[in-house]
């Protein structure tokens, strides 16, 4: 590859913060993601800047409540629950709110052991995230850049905005007889939502969607989105019909200003960039979906602006989520499938998420999730967890999965949470490209099974959904 050179510095729209210029012109890649032909004339890349801290602490739940508290914490934000085990619960901790967490575990008698001061310097020292690297790297022939900015995606790191929305357009320009980007709406703070369209144009297509980054700390599910379209875009024409006789809806990051936010300032930020009142609090957008949104049941806390599971002032109040609902309910397309990705239980969950009540269809999609766990399970070993919703994960009001079954009537709906228990939203940058493989090998599965099942179709949910 020619590099030109590092040119000005510059001032990117994203951020409105000081960029650095890179110039850069075309290599050959193949379809593995790998160097794969994009032509890139100019990406702007910033060094991260992490704001916030966040420790690690170990404790110790040994008394009748204690777990409920540190549940109600985590709903709240205060900090993150990672794992909770047999009386010992590991957690993760705001920088910001150390000294006030501390008070609040010491007035209900709970140990604690701080394990990690700041796990961003540990995970940098582990080699699990990416380092700060401005020079050409002869070896891979292309330029390691920070968090991790690159020429080209090879799913061997994660990529900030700019870079996927780059992707996305030289997807369009490499292959403009199937590939389609169009700007569906502008998030709080202007930025574009951006979709991709793969498609032959056949007018007996049915619809395939797949999102990502609803919550903005869950960067592996771009990571998915993205090596999927690329997979599909770069060999549509040697795909088999259950594949080619869809049209495949790409929308890698749901939620841009929240991705954005958590690449440059804070790596465990969750909702979008709305305020209400005098900061911005944010609107957890898979709360936000108009279905069941009122239900809030034993997730009381979505009524409160500051927990991290707010889910907004009414339903589809956020830009974000009318875009979706938009293009599903009027793009003219008879949508069958609907896959949004998450991280980091590994679980393939299907509706319902307010109720442990049976949807109309949970055979169907018990064995259609089982499909894909299983293809998933034969790529590298995973185990993905399959159910309805509310039964394997926890209660929620308004999601996107209950909405696009319950409103939009779309019989494969699917919440993937990706990997990984162990790390949860801190995947090791060595994981990506094993997961973005069994995430597509699932899917193909699930393609393969949904054309089997062309006796279900929209009626039939419909009416059973309006009895």
């Amino acid at each position: 590859m020619n590099i030109l050179r590092m040119t000005s510095k510059h001032h990117c729209n994203f951020c409105r913060e000081q960029m650095v210029r890179f110039c850069f012109i075309s290599e050959e890649c193949n379809s593995d993601g790998r160097r794969e032909g994009v032509r890139v004339p100019i990406i702007l890349v910033k060094v991260a800047r992490r704001d916030v801290r966040y420790q690690i602490w170990d404790v110790k739940c040994l008394k009748d409540g204690q777990r409920t508290f540190l549940k109600n914490l985590d709903s709240k934000g205060a900090i993150t629950i990672n794992r909770d085990d047999k009386g010992r619960t590991e957690v993760m901790v705001n920088g910001s709110r150390v000294m006030q967490v501390k008070n609040l575990l010491r007035s209900r008698e709970i140990e604690y052991e701080v394990l990690t001061n700041d796990i961003f310097s540990t995970q940098y020292a582990m080699g699990m995230l990416p380092k700060r690297v401005r020079s050409p790297d002869p070896k891979r022939n292309r330029i390691q850049l920070p968090i991790g900015n690159s020429r080209v995606l090879d799913w061997t790191d994660f990529y900030p905005l700019p870079t996927i929305y780059n992707f996305l357009d030289e997807l369009e320009k490499t292959f403009p007889s199937t590939c389609t980007v169009s700007i569906i709406g502008k998030t709080v703070e202007g930025l574009d939502i951006k979709l991709l369209k793969i498609s032959n144009s056949n007018a007996n297509n049915t619809g395939v969607w797949l999102d990502a980054a609803t919550h903005a700390r869950e960067w592996i599910g771009t990571s998915v989105v993205t090596f999927i379209a690329n997979y599909i875009a770069r060999k549509f024409s040697t795909l088999p019909e259950y594949i080619t006789n869809k049209d495949w809806y790409f929308l890698p990051v749901v939620n841009p200003d929240g991705f954005q936010y958590s690449h440059l300032h804070d790596r465990m930020w969750r909702k979008n960039r709305a305020c209400y009142g005098r900061t911005v609090t944010g609107v957890d957008l898979n709360r936000n979906f108009g279905y069941c949104w009122e239900n809030t049941g034993a997730e009381s806390a979505a009524i409160d602006p500051y927990s991290i599971n707010y889910r907004g002032p009414s339903a589809f109040s956020e830009p974000e989520t009318t875009a979706i609902k938009d293009i599903i309910l009027y793009s003219g397309t008879p949508f069958k499938v609907f896959l949004t990705y998450h991280a980091c239980s590994e679980v393939i969950a299907f509706p319902w998420c307010n109720t442990s009540d049976p949807c109309p269809d949970y055979v169907n999609l018990l064995e259609g999730g089982t499909t894909m766990a299983k293809a998933m399970y034969e790529t590298n070993g995973r185990m993905y967890k399959v159910g309805n919703f509310k039964d394997i994960m926890y209660h929620a009001c308004g999601t996107s999965i209950d909405w696009s079954y319950g409103t939009a009537h779309i019989p494969f709906s699917y919440l993937v949470e990706l990997r990984s228990k162990q790390d949860r939203f801190l995947l090791p940058k060595g994981e990506i490209l094993d997961c973005c493989k069994e995430a597509l090998n699932g899917v193909i599965a699930l393609m393969e099974f949904v054309d089997r099942k062309k006796c279900l179709n929209c009626t039939i949910i419909t009416k059973a959904l309006r009895q």
